[in-house]
């Protein structure tokens, strides 16, 4: 299987793609058709990339393959985060205005502390950051779609016997009962799962809050057939949307905060 890079630099859909072009197709075609360089980027991106990379090492035991106390995963953090800032011209936007670069790296070392508490590690890790790129169809017509659907899981897991999958988030709260229901992510972990004949995986979702107090919320995301035809449909019309040409924006609270706003209304 290609590295996820290698997939990107082929034509593709992917999850962010259909996601964002649900919430606002105007910047869907900005930010994925035209290219238009933003003109911020959320500190959530980097914080993110900097929490997949700490907590990566913990599952896989670093270089070592040895078991990464909370010490060394605050140094990977603050290292990806610092990194990441330095090498990107592109200015960060904070949530709030009294948010720092400092009090976001003292939260993302509570939320390492919180998070090894509350969960144990794995008996055995399977892969992290797995590439996987599917091939859909639209149930109502079976034409196959022109580009694959191409995504990485965020962990592979041996659990109690059972392979898992694990969906790591952060978020400044936990998920609601609808979030949980239908995150098209999951999906796409499943059936990528199950294209590679494991019909039996569960797929887990642990969501790291940005809390004063972090809490780690973990919850099973059960996904049968009838959520992998509503994803195939969804992608399939928003492919057809996007070649059609449909660009419109979706004026709405996110509006204040999006990279591509100044572009939009010039």
């Amino acid at each position: 299987m290609p590295t996820l890079q290698e997939l990107r630099r082929r034509p593709h859909v992917s999850i962010s793609q259909l996601k964002t072009y649900l919430q606002c197709p105007r910047r869907y075609f900005l930010q994925y058709v035209h290219k238009v360089p933003p003109a911020h980027r959320p500190v959530a991106l980097p914080f993110g990339s900097a929490w997949h990379e700490a907590i990566g090492t913990w599952l896989t035991g670093g270089a070592a393959g040895d078991k990464v106390g909370s010490d060394v995963l605050k140094e990977v953090f603050l290292q990806h985060f610092e990194r990441d800032l330095a090498e990107n011209d592109t200015p960060v936007l904070f949530d709030s205005e009294d948010e720092t670069v400092e009090r976001a790296i003292a939260l993302g070392h509570r939320m390492l502390e919180c998070f090894l508490a509350a969960v144990p590690l794995p008996e055995r890790v399977l892969g992290v950051e797995v590439p996987f790129s599917m091939t859909l169809a639209d149930p109502a017509t079976g034409e196959v779609l022109p580009v694959p659907l191409i995504g990485a899981v965020d962990a592979i897991v041996a659990e109690d016997e059972r392979t898992v999958v694990w969906e790591l988030k952060t978020a400044a709260k936990r998920w609601s009962t609808d979030q949980l229901e239908f995150d098209p992510q999951a999906t796409a972990y499943a059936r990528a799962m199950r294209t590679e004949g494991r019909d039996d995986v569960r797929v887990k979702l642990l969501v790291a809050t940005k809390t004063a107090r972090p809490t780690v919320q973990v919850e099973e995301l059960p996904r049968n057939v009838g959520d992998e035809r509503e994803l195939a449909a969804t992608a399939a019309s928003v492919l057809r949307a996007v070649d059609a040409g449909v660009d419109h924006p979706i004026r709405s609270w996110a509006c204040r905060s999006c990279p591509w706003a100044g572009q939009c209304r010039s």
